[in-house]
C-alpha cells in the first residue's frame, strides 16, 4: 500500500506574519504609521488635529491601497518600483555584444520629426526643429543563448530548459490509475533540485474543418440514428 503524498498548493506564496499580512505589507504600513505619529507629534503643538487627519487620512489611505493592493496577481508596491525602474532606464537599447556605438544619423533625423509631429519638443516660431538627443545603451537579455537541445543558457544565473507537456483527463480515469498519477507527480515534485515554473495555457481551436466532415460523412453511415447523432455533434461543436 502506497503512502499518500501531499502535493503544496501554491509554493510560490509569501509567508503570512501577523494574520493576512506579509512581512512586506506589514514593514509598508509600519513604517506609514511611524512616519505619521513622528509627524503628528512634531505638529501637534501648532497643527489642529482636524487639519492633521485632513492630511495623514489621505496618505494613509494610500499605503494602504499600495500595500493590500493587487493588479494581475501583483502587489501594487512592486508594479510601482517596476513602475520607477521601467521610467529611469534608458529609453534606447540596444542588442551590441561588440560594444554600443553612437545613434546614427537618420535615427536622429526620424526621432526629430516624429517629436515635431506630435507636439512634444516644439521648436520657436521661425526655427528648425531640436533633434533629440539619441544616446543607445546596451540591451542585456536574461538568455545568453540557446542550444540545440533547447537549453537556455542564463549565464551567471545557470541554464533553463523549456519542455511541453500534454494534458491528462483525471476525472475520466479510474481511481487507481488518479492515485498512480498522484503519486507520480509527487515523486516528481520530490526530485526537483532546481526551480520549475508550470505554465498552463488554454488555446482556442479551429474545429471547423471536423465539423465539416462530421456533415458531409453523416450521409453515408449505416443507420439514421447514427446519421442524426453526427448532425447532432456537429451542431454542438458549432455552437
Amino acid at each position: 500500500m502506497t503512502s499518500p503524498v501531499r502535493i503544496p498548493a501554491d509554493v510560490d506564496m509569501t509567508d503570512r506574519v501577523i494574520g493576512p499580512l506579509t512581512a512586506r505589507q506589514l514593514a509598508i504600513l509600519a513604517v506609514t504609521g511611524l512616519l505619521l505619529y513622528a509627524t503628528w507629534s512634531a505638529t501637534r503643538t501648532f497643527v489642529p488635529v482636524p487639519v492633521f487627519l485632513a492630511l495623514a487620512i489621505p496618505v494613509g489611505a494610500s499605503a494602504a491601497i499600495l500595500a493590500l493592493g493587487q493588479r494581475d496577481g501583483i502587489s501594487l508596491d512592486r508594479m510601482l518600483l517596476a513602475a520607477i525602474r521601467q521610467r529611469l532606464a534608458p529609453r534606447h537599447q540596444v542588442a551590441a555584444p561588440e560594444g554600443v556605438r553612437p545613434a546614427p544619423e537618420w535615427l536622429t533625423a526620424r526621432t526629430t520629426a516624429t517629436t515635431s509631429r506630435s507636439g512634444g519638443k516644439k521648436a520657436a516660431k521661425g526655427q528648425a526643429p531640436v533633434p533629440e538627443q539619441v544616446s543607445p545603451s546596451a540591451l542585456r537579455l536574461p538568455a545568453e543563448a540557446v542550444t540545440d537541445a533547447g537549453v537556455v543558457d542564463l549565464g551567471a544565473d545557470g541554464l533553463a530548459v523549456v519542455a511541453v507537456a500534454s494534458t491528462v483527463n483525471f476525472a475520466l480515469r479510474t481511481p487507481t490509475e488518479q492515485e498512480a498519477l498522484v503519486a507520480s507527480f509527487g515523486r516528481y515534485l520530490h526530485s526537483l533540485t532546481a526551480p520549475v515554473q508550470v505554465l498552463v495555457r488554454a488555446e482556442r481551436l479551429d474545429l471547423s474543418g471536423q465539423i465539416s466532415e462530421l456533415r458531409a460523412r453523416a450521409g453515408g453511415l449505416p443507420h439514421p440514428a447514427l446519421e442524426a447523432a453526427a448532425m447532432e455533434h456537429a451542431d454542438y461543436l458549432d455552437d
